[in-house]
């Protein structure tokens, strides 16, 4: 009995109590071809910063004022995001009769 019965084939014969299911059959191609959902794309960071304030070293050597020839008491830098390919480099100065000008540079 016991080499008739292993002689069947593995269609007929019983799984053993507590054996895992056998997978469920899955279509490929319909999974290859199915339309996957479209994930929106990340919102870009901008790299734009609140101005701080320029220390002494960082005003020496700078351009005077255009209307007094003094050189900048004060000053403040800050980058201005504008874009995927524009990022400006602002600084704000301050002469010591209290005009103010601006200096701005993409980098280029």
């Amino acid at each position: 009995m016991t080499w008739a019965r292993s002689r069947l084939p593995a269609a007929v014969k019983r799984p053993r109590r507590g054996a895992p299911e056998p997978p469920a059959p899955v279509d490929h191609v319909a999974a290859l071809l199915a339309p996957k959902p479209v994930r929106p794309a990340p919102a870009r960071k901008s790299r734009s910063t609140e101005p701080r304030p320029l220390a002494a070293y960082e005003l020496a050597g700078r351009e005077p004022c255009w209307q007094c020839g003094e050189p900048p008491v004060e000053g403040t830098h800050a980058w201005d995001d504008r874009g995927d390919f524009q990022l400006l480099s602002t600084h704000t100065f301050k002469c010591a009769t209290g005009h103010g000008w601006t200096h701005s540079t993409d980098g280029g």
